[in-house]
């Protein structure tokens, strides 16, 4: 008889935890659709914090790895970049989802390169950035998101170009004109897809100019002849020229060192 009661009190608690597990699992399930309501009325910090509690509360279930992915997108749609850069990145080391992994891969290297106006100056912050997006496409030869990933790759290098050039401008104003060389000639060596290369072409013809030697102005624009981006550039070098020769160079031609 004793051995019988003690079967049934087992029995009824395994009734008894199987019922909690039961209703923990419709309680958890309950919080991830209403973190995904959240999440399509935009209502984005209401849908983090939905899908955080589920993953505290479930840690390792299929399902907190779901809302991982979502607090992930919530916390981007925000603007928490650096954020979701670390949610992104802990989806994609424990999901098998294929399609999601990438996509976050994705994302993540968007929120990089959204946050890195704020380190321009930073020529390795650059280089580590242009380095993630370089072994994603690597990762993903064939991924949709890779044209996207050119832009971002032609943007940093329009930015970096644009600091050497300014950097050359400066040192053109001060009169420091061999300083001014050195940047501008790494300007057209470095980033010679950017429209600064062009800039920094009439640059270096100026800056010739100033230092009153037409002469070397002159085979300079024989040698990027053929290498300006646009033809209204080198017009605006041969000018310049033009002007010297003519002993007529304008004041308009030096509001160039002011613009």
């Amino acid at each position: 008889m004793k051995r019988f009661v003690n079967i049934s009190l087992v029995i009824l608690f395994c009734i008894s935890c199987g019922n909690k597990t039961d209703l923990l699992d419709e309680n958890i399930s309950e919080k991830f659709n209403l973190g995904m309501k959240y999440f399509e009325k935009e209502k984005y910090l209401k849908a983090e914090s939905e899908f955080n509690f589920l993953i505290l509360s479930n840690p390792g279930s299929k399902l907190a790895l779901e809302a991982q992915y979502y607090m992930a997108e919530s916390m981007f749609k925000q603007e928490k970049y650096e954020e979701s850069i670390v949610e992104y990145d802990r989806y994609s080391r424990f999901s098998d989802d294929l399609k999601k992994i990438e996509h976050a891969g994705f994302r993540s290297c968007e929120a990089s390169f959204l946050i890195s106006n704020e380190y321009l100056h930073d020529q390795g912050a650059s280089a580590e950035l242009m380095d993630k997006l370089q072994i994603f496409i690597e990762k993903y030869p064939k991924s949709d998101f890779n044209l996207e990933i050119e832009v971002f790759f032609k943007e940093i290098r329009s930015r970096l170009a644009k600091k050497e050039y300014e950097a050359g401008r400066l040192y053109l104003k001060l009169e420091e004109y061999e300083a001014a060389l050195i940047y501008f000639n790494d300007v057209i060596s470095l980033y010679y897809d950017t429209k600064y290369a062009d800039w920094a072409r009439v640059e270096i013809i100026f800056t010739y100019l100033l230092q009153q030697n037409p002469e070397k102005a002159k085979s300079k624009l024989a040698l990027y002849s053929n290498k300006f981006i646009k033809i209204k550039n080198y017009e605006i070098a041969l000018k310049l020229i033009d002007e010297i020769q003519e002993g007529s160079l304008t004041l308009s031609s030096f509001i160039r060192l002011y613009k």
